[in-house]
């Protein structure tokens, strides 16, 4: 293990402020009866502004293993549904879950997860055709969520592997596409090397692969949870075709650090990342930090600690980054009542002279005004507008597609 030095960042809270200028608008309810049913994953943009994601169900109320759907904008200011594939039971067939990707060639690619013998979990690619899109399954032993290309169009994720699964690669071939496990999970009692991926790990410029886990790592106090804490992690080439793995950082290394994120990293042009905890940091609420190579060594920074669950709090999904450094996220908490729950948040943390950090809330939702849990976080488009997804409510109960213009 490399060593981690964890610090607080001097982090002044200039009053948890809720945005008046942004703008939020619903794109799309689901579960009408004729789409998908509860969104699965984070929305992805492509060049001409069209908007992709999947459900977990439908179409249909109560029916089908979930779908792939394009939002397109309209003229008129609505966006227009097309749907591009419906699952089914059966060999060959997945839960859609995790973002999608796009090839240069326009094929489209996504991951889907197994249940028993009723669908079968792995990575699947979409190819426009002039009557369609066609459907095939390049892996089908499970992945996901979502994988991640390299610069030849290999991909990379939480792919195969044992029972606690390994990060793997997935190479075009003649015909066909090869497997290769990089690295195995769990080789350990206890697994101190984490596991479970809620994301895809991303490239750093030197062609390393940086990640997190949601379980492994610590499993002792102060960690609260059974299974580990999680960890931040390095996978490195070696040159001939292996990779070497490192454990960069365990979450829970002290009392107030964070634990258990739920989303991925995000990177600056120096090299800095950027993620988020879903528990733990000084009020047992999750955390934003930040790691970085410093005086030698990777230390870990806490840029906020979540003190109001009122405010958001458990942040859910991997946060996305602006050109001026701010930092966009989701979370639980919130002043919306949801059957009982809160609705959740989605908020921004700016940068301030000094070091400081200044949280606000862009979008405090309800159950009439945008849905319920947007658990996937959100992206940006070249103007600066956040798109994302509810998981419940909405005009039919099963989630939205939405727009903060901020």
């Amino acid at each position: 293990m490399r060593v981690t030095i964890i610090t607080f960042a001097m982090v002044l809270l200039l009053g948890i402020q809720l945005s008046a200028q942004a703008k939020f608008k619903v794109l799309r309810n689901f579960g009408s009866g004729t789409d998908g049913n509860v969104p699965a994953g984070p929305l992805r943009l492509d060049s001409r502004g069209n908007l992709y994601g999947v459900t977990s169900g439908g179409p249909g109320l109560l029916s089908g293993v979930g779908l792939v759907f394009e939002l397109t904008p309209q003229k008129t200011g609505g966006w227009h549904e097309n749907i591009l594939h419906v699952f089914t039971g059966g060999s060959g067939s997945a839960y859609p879950w995790g973002g999608i990707l796009f090839d240069t060639a326009g094929n489209l690619f996504g991951t889907a997860e197994g249940y028993g013998s009723y669908a079968v979990g792995g990575i699947f690619e979409l190819s426009p055709t002039n009557s369609g899109w066609n459907f095939s399954m390049l892996y089908s032993q499970g992945a996901g969520p979502g994988v991640v290309f390299d610069k030849v169009g290999n991909l990379y994720g939480y792919i195969g592997g044992s029972f606690y699964g390994a990060v793997g690669e997935l190479s075009p071939g003649s015909g066909a596409w090869n497997y290769t496990q990089l690295y195995s999970f769990c080789p350990l009692y206890g697994c101190p090397d984490g596991y479970n991926m809620p994301a895809p790990p991303i490239w750093d410029g030197k062609g390393n692969l940086w990640g997190t886990t949601f379980q492994g790592g610590i499993s002792q106090s102060p960690c609260t949870a059974a299974f580990g804490c999680g960890v931040i992690f390095e996978m490195t080439p070696n040159g001939d075709g292996t990779w070497t793995y490192n454990v960069m950082h365990e979450f829970a290394s002290s009392s107030t650090d964070g634990q258990s994120p739920i989303g991925g990293l995000v990177m600056d042009a120096a090299g800095n990342f950027y993620g988020s905890t879903w528990i733990g940091g000084a009020y047992n609420q999750g955390t934003i930090f930040e790691f970085s190579y410093t005086g030698g060594q990777w230390v870990e920074t806490v840029l906020y600690d979540f003190p109001d669950c009122a405010q958001g709090c458990m942040v859910e999904g991997t946060l996305a980054r602006d050109k001026a450094g701010n930092l966009y996220g989701t979370a639980a908490g919130g002043n919306g009542n949801c059957a009982g729950y809160t609705c959740g948040v989605v908020f921004k943390l700016a940068p301030q002279k000094g070091g400081t950090w200044k949280y606000s809330v862009l979008a405090n939702f309800t159950p009439t005004t945008g849905g319920f849990q947007p658990f996937h976080g959100v992206i940006l488009d070249s103007s600066g507008n956040l798109f994302g997804v509810t998981s419940g409510f909405g005009k039919y109960g099963f989630g939205t597609a939405f727009e903060i213009t901020p």
